[in-house]
């Protein structure tokens, strides 16, 4: 197993990209703990990962409550002991997308950077906080956004996921010597379906250039396969790095569009 007896904590860990990550990662071996403000979707998704055997605890929270997430990381700890990878799924404002810079409302602008910046600061403050307890390193993962998706937002959207990417090539610097790697992934545009199947394998149908849309969009599973990679230590030389997980999208290989 890929991750076995790792300790992974999941932060926004709701019912479509984030839950395949989850579900895949306990088959791989890894103890979970997953995050999200909607308790019933995360019993869900762990009665999922505990009937193929995995262990799982569940910790309802917001990432923007600095108190919610001291002890998202002390219910990991206590629970198993140490922590070893954060996966950050968090972040949204896919508001007032029409909106130029000049006419974006003062409550989205509070809403975008909550979710974007301030959460994640949060987060990534108290994983190394953790990390550097423990003294062996540690991995962290932020979801983010491709910059197809970014551009389709608004500027504000755009700027707080970009500073997303930024703040985690700076913190990858930061934390070289004391073995904290830290990495992006940037999803590109997927199903927004809620995932059902407990078990996650590989998407096999390729991709293939069919204008004006291409076979398919992305699955959950297709961005869960990336994090893997990141939190396991087939990647322990990798950091500071950015996947774009989009199916060549921000490329400009294929031509996806929204359903």
């Amino acid at each position: 197993m890929r991750l076995e007896n790792k300790v992974v904590l999941f932060i926004g860990a709701g019912e479509h990209l984030g839950r395949s990550a989850p579900l895949l990662f306990a088959q791989e071996g890894a103890k979970i703990v997953i995050v999200a403000r909607r308790e019933h979707v995360l019993e869900e998704t762990a009665e999922m990962i505990r009937g193929k055997g995995g262990e799982v605890t569940v910790c309802p929270g917001s990432a923007t409550n600095p108190e919610d997430i001291e002890r998202m990381i002390r219910t990991t700890v206590d629970t198993y002991g140490r922590l070893d990878v954060l996966y950050n799924n968090i972040g949204g404002g896919w508001v007032e997308l029409d909106k130029k810079l000049h006419e974006i409302s003062d409550q989205a602008y509070e809403r975008i950077v909550a979710s974007n910046l301030t959460a994640v600061f949060n987060t990534c403050k108290a994983a190394v906080i953790q990390f550097l307890k423990q003294g062996h390193g540690g991995s962290i993962v932020n979801v983010v956004a491709s910059e197809h998706v970014r551009r389709m937002a608004n500027p504000l959207y755009a700027y707080t996921k970009a500073g997303m990417i930024e703040m985690s090539k700076n913190m990858a610097n930061d934390y070289l010597d004391d073995g904290i790697r830290v990495n992006c992934l940037l999803p590109g545009l997927f199903v927004y379906e809620a995932v059902k199947n407990p078990v996650v394998k590989p998407i096999p149908t390729p991709l293939i250039r069919r204008l004006p849309r291409t076979e398919r969009q992305g699955d959950p599973a297709d961005l869960a396969y990336a994090g893997l990679f990141f939190a396991s230590d087939e990647s322990s030389f990798i950091t500071g790095q950015t996947i774009a997980v989009d199916g060549g999208d921000d490329m400009k290989l294929v031509d996806l569009v929204l359903d």
